[in-house]
């Protein structure tokens, strides 16, 4: 049916507005509709209100997801083997705790990524951590220096100008820039590639659990250096095709549909609900590699992405569900494992040893600490001010 002219669109730009702010943007923009500050009476009262209702509304939809959206997970067309519904008993808790998580069985791996930027140069610290319930834990840490200028050309006035070609390329002091190739593959790419690396390496015969994916966009599509991304296929061929016995939950996943299926699941359930392959397919598709390298990655996804299947799972009433990966040969076996470390916080419903491992990292790679370093050193040659940000001295 075709809209009247008085009918508003679903791009009207009145009508995303309103949809993005939850009322009308002529509204938002009324000085007039807006409060004081320092009334909380009627700050608590609404917040307890909008609240209430979203309760109601997401306890409505879960009913429906339940009744009608679960039972048809199994049947549904390009369904992976294993597709549906769990429940999880007392007694398969405790044999997971017993044989599969506190003897050890199970390593975790966490990392983290430290930088400094100035106009000498940037810093970078990656420091990765693997630990297991039997007490064994292992730290790795790689520092990273690049500076702009090392006077290694003839002329000194040809590098000053590449120097601030350079720079004029690059972000403000202390503020992101996704275009800066150095951030790119120190936050997401090496350091994701390290953890996998590592837990490898450590935990040969082990249960090997991580966070995200275990194949990370960024080592796939996250940087243009070819030696990183060929490198991390023969690591994640490894992981996945070879050791095979791994779960990954990611912290804060960006599926909403798999966790709107997840909120109507009951505490120690879990479902198997497709593969990698689509994402990963979705990823590549439009991603630039050189024609040889193109080819090479395609090969991975069409081999590796029907192997790797997620799911989700929900440990206690009160926690949120998070979604799992795993290799499908192994996945409700990996499920048990995540939801076996989950309630062990129930609060939370998050497995207790990833936070081991991130609490441990934190500890060992604490970014304020390589900081004070650096601060340290640049007092140390003379100039402890000059470099900070203004944000920097806030403090």
């Amino acid at each position: 049916m075709a809209l009247s002219e008085n009918e508003p669109s679903s791009t009207d730009p009145k009508v995303t507005a309103t949809a993005h702010l939850g009322e009308p943007i002529e509204q938002v923009l009324d000085f007039d509709t807006w409060e004081q500050g320092n009334d909380l009476a009627s700050t608590y009262a609404r917040i307890e209100q909008e609240v209430r209702q979203a309760v109601g509304q997401e306890e409505r939809v879960a009913e429906e997801v339940r009744q009608r959206i679960l039972p048809m997970i199994r049947q549904r067309p390009g369904a992976p083997p294993g597709a549906g519904l769990y429940a999880v008993t007392l007694d398969q808790l405790k044999w997971a705790h017993s044989y599969l998580l506190f003897n050890g069985l199970t390593m975790a791996a966490d990392g983290t990524v430290a930088t400094h930027e100035t106009l000498l140069m940037t810093m970078a610290q990656i420091g990765v951590c693997t630990v297991s319930y039997a007490g064994d834990q292992s730290e790795f840490r790689k520092q990273l220096f690049r500076r702009d200028m090392r006077l290694e050309e003839a002329d000194p006035v040809e590098e000053m100008a590449s120097v601030l070609e350079q720079r004029r390329e690059r972000a403000a002091l202390g503020y992101e820039d996704t275009s800066d190739e150095l951030n790119q593959l120190l936050r997401r790419g090496l350091m994701e590639y390290a953890e996998r690396g590592f837990l490898l390496r450590e935990g040969k015969g082990h249960w090997l659990m991580g966070h995200g994916s275990p194949v990370p966009k960024e080592m796939l599509v996250g940087t243009s250096t070819l030696q990183l991304v060929e490198a991390s296929l023969t690591l994640l061929r490894e992981l996945i095709l070879g050791h095979r016995k791994f779960v990954y939950v990611p912290s804060s996943p960006r599926d909403l549909v798999a966790i709107t299926l997840g909120n109507a699941l009951s505490p120690l359930q879990f479902m198997i609900v497709d593969t990698l392959y689509d994402q990963l397919e979705g990823w590549i598709r439009n991603a630039r590699y050189p024609q040889s390298m193109g080819r090479k990655v395609r090969a991975f996804v069409e081999e590796v992405g029907p192997q790797v299947v997620r799911g989700v799972y929900r440990a206690a009433s009160g926690s949120p569900p998070y979604v799992f990966y795993a290799h499908a040969d192994h996945a409700q076996e990996a499920a048990l494992i995540a939801l076996a470390d989950s309630v062990l916080q129930e609060y939370r419903g998050f497995p207790m040893l990833l936070s081991i491992a991130d609490n441990l990292c934190r500890a060992s790679f604490e970014p304020a600490s390589f900081q004070n370093l650096v601060q340290q050193s640049y007092a140390a040659a003379g100039q402890p001010f000059r470099y900070l940000t203004e944000r920097e001295t806030r403090r």
